[in-house]
This record gives structure tokens, C-alpha cells and sequence, in this order.
């Protein structure tokens, strides 16, 4: 049975995932390209985890990550905006399969 959060812990997680990534990502180059199998590597397809506090944390990261390629997909560079936008669809269904996922921990906790 996975551990569930309170709102407040969610909150707090979030919060600090999206400092620490742009610590960790302030020297990311301008052209750095998301790929498909490097999302996977964050979350195996069908690969059911139980850590919520793991999840939650991949999600924001998704999200970070969607968030700043939108930012590049509005510029007037056009060999950036199509990175971008390549990188915008795995990232989107990525986005999915964690909020599906975390559907998943917490229905099977609530039904218990």
C-alpha cells in the first residue's frame, strides 16, 4: 500500500521540484532536445509504482519541461519552435500516463 500525501506535502513537493530543476537545468543549452526514451527512462510503460511522493515528483517535472518548451515554441526562431514542438507530444502523453498512474496509487487506496 503506497503512502498517501496531504495537499500541503504535495504542495511542498512541488515547490521544491520546480526550484531544484532550475538549479539543475540553469546551463541547459538552447537546442537540448526532449526524447522519447529518455521520458520512458523517468517511467517504464506499464510499470506500476506505488510511491506516490515519486510520481508526483515526475509529474512536475513533466510539467516543468512542458512549460518551458511552449516558452520555446513561441519564439521566431523556427528550428527551435519545431524542437519544441517535437518535444511537446511525448511529453503530453508522459504527462498522461503519470496522472493516470497517480489515479491509479490513490484509487487503490481509497478502495482498501
Amino acid at each position: 500500500m503506497a503512502n498517501l500525501m496531504t495537499s500541503e506535502e504535495i504542495a511542498a513537493l512541488i515547490k521544491n521540484t520546480i526550484k531544484n530543476w532550475h538549479v539543475e537545468n540553469e546551463n541547459r543549452p538552447a537546442d537540448y532536445e526532449v526524447l522519447t526514451d529518455e521520458i520512458r527512462r523517468i517511467r517504464p510503460m506499464n510499470n506500476h509504482r506505488e510511491n506516490l511522493e515519486q510520481v508526483v515528483k515526475d509529474l512536475a517535472l513533466t510539467n516543468i519541461e512542458i512549460w518551458h518548451q511552449e516558452d520555446i515554441a513561441r519564439s521566431k526562431d523556427d528550428a527551435a519552435v519545431v524542437r519544441a514542438k517535437r518535444n511537446i507530444d511525448p511529453l503530453n502523453q508522459h504527462r498522461n500516463d503519470l496522472i493516470e498512474e497517480i489515479d491509479e496509487i490513490i484509487l487503490e487506496n481509497v478502495t482498501r
